[in-house]
């Protein structure tokens, strides 16, 4: 989901369009891959947290210090979740301007056309700093996976910035009138080969903070539970199925998303039910109301689309579950 605090976010999905991740349970967003679609691992889904013995299909959960290492390796991946929702961003992010890139087509243009160059430099810029700060934390173990995907992510990006900073005052200045636009034609393969690149290595980069972030946050849950935190702890089980659910949607596998979709109703019946015994004056209450209501939006639109099959209703499944990420980074979780 989107923005964090001490805790690890939960990300925000991306396919047609994605979310952000949580600060303090971190998630990871959705938003729209434009040209290239990026496939969201389903990696570790989630087991029953429920069962704190566990068994060998749904083992126990780790506590939270294995599954989310100490201060600094929290750190670390709560920046990377910050550049990542950067580089998915539905205005700013990689694929969005890779699309508008493709839309020039720089080999067919023409030099008496009026072509302006999609960059957004310093959003870049401050992406790769975060990466760059991430990287540079130690992670121990549970960020070894993230970390080599950040080593291939951070040279493709710092390629794409170069591409951005040499060909955006050339279009500015209309440089390219004078050249006939030879210059940014034969810069087309570099830069095509730099987004591409930065696409794949943004993937990478999903996949292993997809996997970091179901394990702690599997560890987390079971925590809030024996501290008395039912009400968060069931917000956060409905998030993690919501994640599984609207990731099922953008792959249009309706088969997997109706096989999840029991699990995923049951969820936010008991978020409603936790919701409604919490204190009037819980400074959360009004949050998971809200964020059931948009997880019950988020299900409408998924029969929407079944009914439908338009794109419009898959689109408003990741709308809804972003806008319940957006509602969670209000929430205060418990340390």
């Amino acid at each position: 989901m989107a923005d964090r605090r001490s805790v690890s976010r939960p990300k925000e999905r991306r396919r047609l369009r994605r979310a952000d991740r949580l600060r303090g349970i971190h998630m990871i967003s959705r938003t729209s891959a434009g040209v290239a679609t990026l496939a969201l691992a389903a990696a570790l889904s989630l087991s029953a947290c429920g069962d704190s013995k566990g068994n060998a299909e749904n083992p126990a959960p780790k506590s939270v210090a294995q599954a989310a290492g100490n201060e600094a390796t929290q750190e670390k991946m709560n920046l990377y979740i910050d550049a990542f929702n950067a580089l998915i961003d539905d205005h700013w992010g990689v694929s969005k301007y890779f699309g508008d890139y493709q839309k020039l087509d720089i080999p067919n243009a023409s030099a008496t056309a009026n072509l302006y160059f999609p960059e957004n430099i310093s959003h870049l810029e401050r992406a790769i700093a975060k990466l760059k700060e991430g990287r540079a934390l130690n992670g121990g173990n549970q960020g070894k996976k993230a970390d080599e995907a950040a080593d291939k992510l951070i040279p493709q990006l710092e390629a794409l910035l170069a591409q951005w900073q040499a060909l955006d005052p050339y279009f500015e200045s209309r440089a390219y009138r004078d050249d006939g636009l030879a210059k940014a034609k034969a810069a087309h393969a570099a830069q095509t080969q730099a987004y591409q690149g930065s696409v794949a290595s943004i993937e990478q980069l999903d996949v292993a903070l997809t996997e970091y972030q179901r394990a702690s946050n599997a560890a987390k849950m079971e925590a809030m539970r024996k501290g008395g935190h039912a009400a968060e702890a069931s917000l956060l089980d409905a998030m993690q199925k919501a994640d599984l659910f609207t990731n099922a949607v953008m792959e249009d596998n309706k088969a997997e998303a109706d096989a999840q979709l029991p699990a995923m109703e049951a969820a936010i019946a008991k978020l409603r039910e936790e919701q409604a015994k919490m204190p009037a004056d819980n400074s959360n209450k009004s949050y998971l109301s809200s964020i059931a209501d948009n997880l019950s939006g988020m299900v409408g639109a998924y029969r929407d689309f079944k009914q439908s099959n338009s794109d419009s209703y898959r689109e408003s499944v990741v709308d809804r579950y972003n806008s319940a990420i957006g509602n969670m980074n209000r929430v205060e979780l418990p340390a």
